[in-house]
């Protein structure tokens, strides 16, 4: 390791803290820790980056997290949501409070800039090593140099390197998702789509960001290969582009999000006194919609939190454990239910054949996910509402087919179902 003449290392490189990974979670409490006091080095080679996945922000996270509101203009705002099975069998409602689409880069410069201005130091450097020496003290070993901290941080995403060292029993989900970021904001840019499958665990979406589509899928790990992944997102992308002909070629990524099962007393694997994971690293990411940005602030609040009480990360698994205990043995039991069962297609399939009753359900699920109210006596109350919605205005409750009409078939069955390895054709009305 480097030091000067006087044995001092230069500054930034020992610290109180260390966090690897400067995405949501880890800029969050890069912010919240210096904010207390701490001398914090993030260390990140790319932040920010546009990760693969929706950008979706509910409205709880809004509640949560007002200070987001500061993101306004880089976002955008969408009430209405098209639950589907193909373009042909699905329905469309207005959420009771939107969800804002925001691009993952901007979201993650604005709090990694928040963080920095906190007094954090960023190490735009790549981690090699993870080790804790003879004093007790976290070496992180980077392609430039060693950083030395009493205590580390793993926020550096589902494929944890942090986690493999101080947390190797904790079992994380790795789900695996595809995304193709499309030019523009298409022909409904107030609309969100999500597309459900027959024995999948997943779904695929179509999210209309400010400048840009993300169109993307993400799915139980081993269920689909990447070529099918790739067709689902295209199949989507080209019945929601009013038969544009363009061949060009989109930006496409890959990433894995985490989800762990947190059977009994997995919580304390989340940190320690002089540890802590945070985000998907933590394996926090919600398990039936895969949304992990809520989360990943929320770990970040916890783990400040316990900081707080007595300068360590002591009582932070059991903060953990207290916020999200019960939310996701909730939400196992409703993917187990949705997607593991097929309620969430046949379902659909009921909505779309005039059933209010069953619509309003659905409405309901996801007004109460977006609005993090997971009670029966909640959603029983929604569900009433959703339900005189639906009566008294039928026009913003819209069944069948999907408009535009799709005009890329060619990569699937009659019933909608995608056809594994299918190549890519030319979309109906266009010429080769």
């Amino acid at each position: 390791m480097q030091t000067s003449e006087s044995g001092i290392q230069p500054a930034g490189r020992d610290v109180d803290v260390a966090i690897v990974g400067a995405g949501p979670a880890g800029a969050r409490a890069a912010e919240l820790l210096a904010r207390a006091g701490a001398s914090v080095a993030v260390i990140d080679p790319r932040a920010p980056w546009e990760k693969p996945c929706g950008g979706g922000l509910t409205a709880s996270a809004f509640t949560a997290f007002p200070e987001l509101r500061e993101l306004s203009e880089g976002m955008r705002a969408v009430r209405r949501v098209r639950v589907e099975t193909t373009p042909s069998v699905g329905f469309s409602f207005l959420l009771e409070t939107p969800v804002y689409m925001v691009s993952r880069a901007v979201l993650g410069r604005w709090q990694l800039d928040r963080a920095l201005r906190a007094g954090a130091t960023l190490l735009a450097e790549r981690v090699r090593s993870v080790h804790r020496d003879r004093m007790s003290h976290w070496h992180v070993d980077t392609d430039v140099d060693d950083v030395v901290a009493r205590f580390i941080v793993g926020a550096d995403g589902a494929a944890s390197l942090v986690r493999r060292i101080v947390a190797p029993k904790l079992q994380v989900e790795l789900a695996p998702t595809r995304v193709a970021f499309v030019p523009g904001a298409g022909p409904t840019p107030n609309q969100m789509t999500l597309q459900f499958f027959p024995e999948t665990v997943g779904y695929v979406w179509d999210f209309p960001r400010p400048d840009h589509r993300s169109v993307g899928v993400g799915t139980q790990r081993g269920e689909w290969a990447r070529p099918r992944m790739d067709s689902a997102v295209d199949a989507l992308r080209r019945s929601s582009e009013a038969c544009d002909c363009r061949d060009e070629e989109l930006e496409r990524a890959g990433a894995v999000i985490g989800t762990a099962q947190f059977g009994h007393g997995d919580f304390h694997f989340l940190g320690g006194e002089d540890f802590a994971l945070l985000g998907d690293a933590a394996g926090l990411a919600d398990p039936t919609s895969g949304e992990g940005i809520r989360n990943a602030f929320r770990s970040a609040q916890l783990l400040a939190e316990a900081w707080g009480r007595d300068g360590t990360f002591s009582r932070y698994p059991a903060l953990a454990r207290r916020a999200f205990d019960r939310e996701f043995h909730v939400s196992r039991a409703a993917r187990h239910i949705l997607l593991e069962r097929g309620a969430a297609v046949r379902m659909i399939g009921a909505a779309a054949r005039r059933s209010d009753g069953v619509m309003a359900l659905l409405g309901a699920c996801l007004d109460a996910l977006n609005e993090h109210d997971l009670s029966l006596l909640g959603l029983a109350r929604r569900w009433r509402r959703v339900r005189r919605r639906i009566r008294a205005d039928r026009e913003d409750m819209v069944r069948g087919r999907r408009t535009p009409e799709p005009c890329h078939a060619s990569d699937q069955t009659s019933d909608g179902r995608l056809l594994a390895g299918e190549e890519d054709s030319v979309p109906h009305g266009c010429e080769p």
